[in-house]
């Protein structure tokens, strides 16, 4: 787990010059959760693309696990910051639990031993286990978040 620091962080949308973020400080320590809340158009989505570096700052300065976020790509970013949707069921696209697992470790190249591994470490994690082969629809609202 890595910590992530926003310092100064200022988006303007080129469009129409909108600024969506101005002046953002925040610190997530590792291992902390956090819950971004707001009205709709408050910047919640903007920020968050710009820890999952899908957005790169107007001005300020976002690092995570100590590393300017600019420098890393998308892939080497999505290795680090992992994102829940408020919505589970609008981020679920396989037919098994253990399909769904594997989708994030298998597309940023583990495969084999370190594949598996990965899987069983994240169903244990979420107490998922045993419901490898569920689809996850077929799991609780709460148990599929």
């Amino acid at each position: 787990m890595v910590e992530i620091a926003v310092t100064g962080l200022v988006h303007v949308y080129r469009a129409g010059g909108v600024r969506a973020l101005d002046g953002v400080d925040l610190r997530v320590a590792p291992g902390e959760r956090v819950a971004l809340i707001g009205q709709n158009g408050s910047g919640k989505t903007t920020l968050v693309r710009h820890l999952n570096g899908l957005l790169r700052p107007t001005e300020g300065v976002v690092t995570v696990g100590g590393t300017d976020a600019s420098r890393l790509t998308v892939a080497q970013l999505a290795s680090r910051v992992g994102l829940v949707f408020q919505d589970p069921d609008r981020q679920i696209f396989s037919g098994s639990v253990r399909a769904e697992v594997e989708f994030g470790p298998r597309n940023l190249g583990r495969s084999g031993h370190e594949l598996r591994t990965a899987v069983g470490d994240a169903l244990s994690a979420t107490g998922l286990d045993g419901e490898e082969r569920t689809n996850p629809y077929d799991l609780g609202q709460s148990r599929r978040k």
